[in-house]
């Protein structure tokens, strides 16, 4: 394998289970800032957003003080939150070894900040599995900014991962092809990625379907099973 053909991920939901230390987070702010009405399902919700997009629509009635100080506390309290509570999904520190090995490069794409991501996957113990990192750039979009980080990597092929129709839109517009997690936090969003995978044991053989070494790519809707999964899964 060549070292010139790239993997990008997406982070939240696709790497990062980020409910386990973002809904506690935004629970203690939301209880602070005396809000109600809120729940799970509508924090979950808004992963994979920009922050300053979600923020008008899940706190509608502040005014934009208050709206970038919940950005900027929710923040804090996840990064604290996250030195205790913090998990990969499953298959994935695997996956990511394998891929190495097979000499993929790697790389994450994310709307979040660069302080975010680098945290994250310090703390996820997976900062050395990723090459290279393309954080949020204000004012553009993940298609905008998986498209930078084409250009400046000049891959033969490449393929995104990632839970959200913001990676699949991302992908499409960059001519690449898309794997879809349905284990993230938007299964019904990935009914046109052309491989869907249900844990991270199943990845490298989607990215080998996708992007291999004959350089061939496969297309469609199709599910991609794995021996590791299953002896993984009996």
């Amino acid at each position: 394998m060549d070292n010139n053909r790239l993997v990008v991920f997406d982070l939240d939901g696709t790497l990062n289970k980020t409910e386990i230390f973002s809904i506690p987070a935004h629970r203690r702010l939301l209880k602070e800032l005396e809000i109600d009405g809120k729940t799970d399902a509508d924090i979950i919700g808004f992963y994979g957003t920009v922050g300053s997009e979600y923020i008008r629509t899940f706190l509608p009635d502040a005014d934009e003080e208050t709206r970038r100080l919940y950005l900027k506390t929710v923040d804090r309290y996840e990064k604290e939150l996250m030195q205790q509570l913090h998990d990969t999904y499953p298959g994935i520190p695997e996956a990511l070894t394998e891929l190495k090995r097979l000499g993929y490069r790697t790389a994450v794409c994310s709307n979040a900040y660069i302080s975010y991501i680098d945290f994250t996957l310090r703390a996820l113990g997976l900062r050395d599995q990723i090459d290279e990192i393309q954080p949020l750039i204000r004012g553009m979009h993940k298609e905008q900014t998986l498209r930078l980080l084409l250009k400046k990597l000049d891959p033969a092929a490449a393929v995104m991962v990632g839970d959200r129709r913001f990676d699949l839109e991302a992908a499409r517009a960059n001519q690449i092809p898309f794997i879809g997690c349905l284990y993230g936090y938007g299964a019904s969003e990935m009914e046109t990625a052309d491989r869907v995978i249900r844990s991270g044991f199943e990845l490298v053989a989607a990215v080998e379907s996708l992007i291999g070494f004959d350089g061939r790519p496969s297309y469609g809707n199709k599910e991609v099973d794995s021996d590791a999964e299953k002896s993984a899964n009996p």
